[in-house]
């Protein structure tokens, strides 16, 4: 985990933003601002987790064998 420094003004906002999507954290306020801003799909954010099964031992040494 790392502490940054804001400005109050900054904290503010992001506190009005924080309430205003009822986000649980203000991790979750800044990581949502950053999927906006850059469309970042949901998918390289955990969202399909427990939806996708695990690769079995011959599928993933499959996979290394391709990209080595």
């Amino acid at each position: 985990m790392k502490t940054i420094a804001l400005s109050e003004k900054t904290f503010k906002l992001l506190e009005r933003i924080k309430s205003e999507k009822r986000a649980g954290s203000f991790e979750n306020v800044v990581l949502n601002l950053i999927i906006e801003k850059d469309n970042v799909p949901k998918s390289l954010f955990g969202s399909l987790k427990g939806k996708t099964k695990p690769f079995t031992s011959k599928e993933r040494k499959e996979l290394w064998k391709e990209r080595i």
